[in-house]
């Protein structure tokens, strides 16, 4: 399937487990984001908690890939590797065949029999999945809700760079490409961070650091390799679709 196109979610998704009926009786007691370089995603990591079953818990992750569907079904087939324990083959089960869940997905019980304790699946080029500890009850309806959830989102082609978001400062001081010598520092200044919006910067020489003298403010340190160099900032609010801006550098 991999070879196959899906179109790219338009509009941010955040989860809120009383939104939907499966987790409702749940609270978030741990949330946490990160960037992953390869594929290119933002995955959001939700532990989630019954309120009147302590024992009752799940691990949700949803992760939207920049590029596509493609890597969401990358990370789709690594997930398995992810236990370390295997599960038995005849308890696997596809999930958009048998519960109208995703593009393409599995779920498995690790009895091997009754309701699913883990299932992922794919949607556009989002990638969830859900793990449950004596939840078995709440995975799969849970796992249907968002699934319907993330279907019913506006859709769109591949991203586009934001032009004027919050390094268009540093853009417009440096005109096409910021020249800086092996080791000078560019001031990159305060960037948003409100309503607990998360930064990530991505460069493939030098470093992004948080300016010592405010803590809201961050610099670029140019590395020793000449050329044209690029730094890519992801912003992410509360939910997975980032705004990605990019600032070319060059070192002479």
């Amino acid at each position: 399937m991999a070879n196959e196109s899906r179109p790219f979610i338009a509009e941010d998704f955040v989860f809120d487990p009383s939104a939907f009926a499966a987790t409702k009786e749940t609270a978030i007691v741990h949330e946490e984001v990160f960037l992953e370089e390869t594929p290119l995603a933002v995955l959001r990591q939700i532990d989630l908690q019954h309120g009147g079953r302590l024992h009752t818990s799940l691990r949700l992750r949803l992760a939207l890939c920049w590029n596509g569907f493609a890597d969401a079904l990358t990370l789709l087939a690594r997930f398995p590797n992810s236990f370390q324990r295997a599960f038995s083959p005849n308890a696997l089960v596809n999930t958009a065949d048998r519960h109208q869940i995703g593009d393409v997905g599995f779920a498995w019980a690790w009895s091997g029999q009754g309701d699913p304790d883990v299932l992922a699946f794919v949607r556009n080029n989002v990638y969830a999945s859900l793990v449950g500890h004596d939840a078995a009850g709440i995975v799969r309806p849970a796992a249907k809700e968002l699934d319907d959830a993330l279907r019913g989102l506006r859709t769109s082609g591949p991203y586009r760079d934001e032009p004027a978001g919050a390094l268009a400062e540093v853009r417009r001081r440096s005109g096409e490409a910021a020249r800086l010598p092996p080791g000078e520092r560019l001031e990159l200044g305060a960037l948003p961070d409100d309503a607990g919006a998360r930064l990530f910067f991505l460069t493939d020489s030098g470093s992004v650091n948080r300016s010592p003298e405010s803590p809201r403010s961050w610099y670029y340190r140019a590395g020793g390799e000449t050329g044209r160099h690029e730094i890519v900032l992801f912003r992410v609010g509360r939910g997975i679709l980032p705004v990605r801006e990019r600032l070319v550098v060059e070192i002479p």
